[in-house]
């Protein structure tokens, strides 16, 4: 059975662009990251502050890579990094939390 589903699959994708298929397998045409990560402060590698980083996909095109905000203490950041994924979940963005979280 999934041999057939496959066969047919392929004979279906020829032919598509990059965008149809990932509207036919589901994949989301929008997608953003958020992270918890070190931000050093020295050179060191000793002081650092914990930073809330977001990256932004529209299908395979790089929209946006950059530190939103940082944060002396880690629970804060944390805090920050949930609302911002469900900010974008909210604007239809497949969200995904990722980095020093700590779960």
């Amino acid at each position: 059975m999934s041999e057939e589903f496959f066969k047919e699959l392929l004979a279906d994708a020829l032919g598509k662009s990059p965008d149809e298929l990932g509207k036919i397998l589901g994949e989301a045409g929008k997608v953003c990251d958020v992270f918890v990560q070190r931000v050093y402060t020295d050179d060191s590698l000793r002081n650092f502050k914990w930073g809330v980083s977001v990256v932004i996909f529209d299908g395979d095109e790089l929209v946006e890579a950059s530190t939103y905000a940082t944060f002396h203490k880690w629970n804060l950041a944390k805090r920050y990094a949930r609302a911002l994924a469900d900010f974008f979940r909210e604007k239809g963005y497949e969200t995904h939390l990722k980095g020093e979280l700590g779960e």
